[in-house]
């Protein structure tokens, strides 16, 4: 049944990068996008975001898993202090550096302006300029941070468990890093090795902590930065 599960995944990923590789090929020619057109994508991928989410919770539910295998937990610490305390370190530095970041970008159209310099032309079109969309992109975020980490941190990594329950920590957390590293195709493979990499960090958050809560608020917070790329202030 686990098999199963991880099939109608992939099928659902599948069909979410065809969709999104539509779109490129649709839109690769235009150098903007109307803010009209930002928040229907931000609502569309909100919907896919919880609608993997929602598949999740019935694959749960037909395969009698409890959301506590999942990851919905009370913090806890089970692993070896070098590990915890790197992770945790680590951590804390990507919070500072989260809050530091959104202070400056609040606060200086230097810093915006080297942010949009350093960020991708096939992402920046889509970043919020108003703020009714900074609000949208900001559930966008939000949904994001909590439907990712429950599906490639929570679900994933216990389908990969159960499925070869005999296998190495390492081959078994490469499982989920990879499929999340994968599905962010579309920021180009600069982006597909960035998030593989947080994808690995927030693994390794998860399993020091024993739960999904700061892995989520991470990824939330994260994600939520470059909503502040481009003030209003801005638009010329």
């Amino acid at each position: 049944m686990y098999i199963v599960f991880l099939l109608l995944l992939l099928i659902y990923f599948a069909v979410i990068a065809v969709k999104e590789i539509r779109h490129q090929r649709k839109t690769q020619d235009d150098t903007s996008v109307t803010e009209k057109e930002k928040h229907k994508g931000y609502f569309q991928s909100i919907a896919w975001l919880w609608g993997a989410a929602l598949v999740v919770f019935i694959m749960c539910y037909i395969g009698g898993i409890s959301l506590k295998e999942i990851g919905f937990r009370q913090i806890s610490f089970n692993y070896g202090f070098w590990f915890t305390a790197v992770t945790l370190t680590l951590g804390g530095i990507f919070f500072v550096y989260i809050l530091y970041s959104l202070i400056a970008l609040l606060t200086s159209a230097k810093v915006r302006e080297d942010a949009i310099k350093g960020t991708p032309g096939s992402i920046t079109k889509y970043l919020p300029r108003t703020k009714k969309g900074k609000w949208l992109f900001s559930l966008l975020a939000f949904s994001a941070g909590v439907c990712e980490e429950i599906v490639f941190r929570g679900f994933l990594l216990f389908l990969a468990w159960a499925i070869f329950p005999g296998a190495s920590l390492y081959f078994v957390v490469l499982i989920p890093i990879l499929l999340f590293g994968t599905v962010h195709f579309y920021q180009g493979l600069q982006g597909v090795i960035r998030t593989a990499i947080f994808g690995t960090f927030f693994i390794c958050l998860y399993l020091v902590t024993d739960s999904l809560v700061l892995p989520m608020l991470l990824h939330f917070l994260g994600d939520l930065v470059t909503a502040f790329f481009i003030s209003e202030k801005d638009i010329t």
